[in-house]
């Protein structure tokens, strides 16, 4: 084995093990940020309920406020 073999098995070696595994479990969830006036808990809960019902998303998969206050806004995960 020369030392262009031995390099090229090393690198693939390296591409291998440094492979991270992808998971199936995100491919058919979509996110969306909904303005709302302050944003709480129960509000954003609400509104990502509602947007999934719109959209044709079977579930909510998560539900967040990323900021309160009169200019708020909810992060809502929906999953297929």
């Amino acid at each position: 084995m020369n030392a262009k073999q031995a390099s090229v098995c090393c690198l693939l070696l390296v591409l291998v093990l440094d492979a991270v595994p992808v998971s199936n479990a995100d491919a058919n969830c979509a996110y969306r940020a909904a303005y709302i006036p302050f944003c709480k808990e129960w509000m954003c809960k609400v509104q990502c309920w509602g947007e999934a019902k719109v959209y044709g998303a079977n579930k909510v998969a998560e539900h967040k406020c990323m900021r309160g206050g009169i200019k708020g806004w909810c992060s809502c995960k929906f999953c297929q």
